[in-house]
């Protein structure tokens, strides 16, 4: 009897202390968790490197008709390999921006299939600066900076309320959604 009493105590204390490791895992991991989305608040993310365009998100005053008829279109790019935009942001405060060059799109005509072509690609250049959360890009044919509001959510950068225009030939704005590629 006192041999299975000794084994039930070493057996309690043993799941005892597999319930504390286990606590104290879950305490670790949702701190590192915090700190990081903390650091994301603070401006500390570090945006250098590439970070593809992913996705696009409409506000409520964006017509569904039409947004939907963009995403299918921004889609159709993606979906045979071209990048639509693409931002390098390199250590010295320099960025080079690729992106699909869009001008044979015409929403407006009715066309029967849009063909695309990856080579379309506009290349730009210039500087960028980070203070909170602005971003401030010039680019090497402008002496203006553009400033563009920007936060992060899980890993991805969100360039705010940017002009359709940057990359479609249409009105509007929509938040731009980037994934980072790599660490530069």
């Amino acid at each position: 009897m006192c041999n299975k009493s000794h084994k039930l105590i070493h057996m309690k204390t043993f799941k005892a202390f597999i319930a504390v490791l286990l606590l104290f895992v879950a305490w670790s991991c949702s701190k590192s968790e915090s700190s990081t989305e903390n650091e994301e608040q603070k401006g500390d993310f570090n945006i250098e490197g590439v970070w593809e365009l992913r996705n696009l998100t409409f506000d409520e005053t964006f017509h569904i008709e039409e947004s939907q008829e963009i995403i299918k279109f921004v889609e159709l790019i993606v979906n045979e390999g071209c990048e639509l935009m693409t931002f390098e942001f390199k250590p010295d405060k320099s960025f080079i921006v690729e992106q699909y060059d869009v001008t044979d799109y015409n929403p407006t005509e009715e066309e029967v299939e849009y063909v695309v072509n990856c080579e379309n690609i506009d290349t730009f250049t210039g500087t960028w600066d980070l203070q909170e959360n602005q971003l401030m890009i010039t680019t090497s044919d402008d002496d203006e900076p553009i400033s563009i509001t920007v936060r992060y959510e899980s890993g991805m950068m969100i360039l705010e309320d940017m002009p359709l225009a940057t990359i479609l030939p249409l009105d509007g704005h929509a938040d731009f959604v980037y994934k980072k590629l790599g660490s530069g």
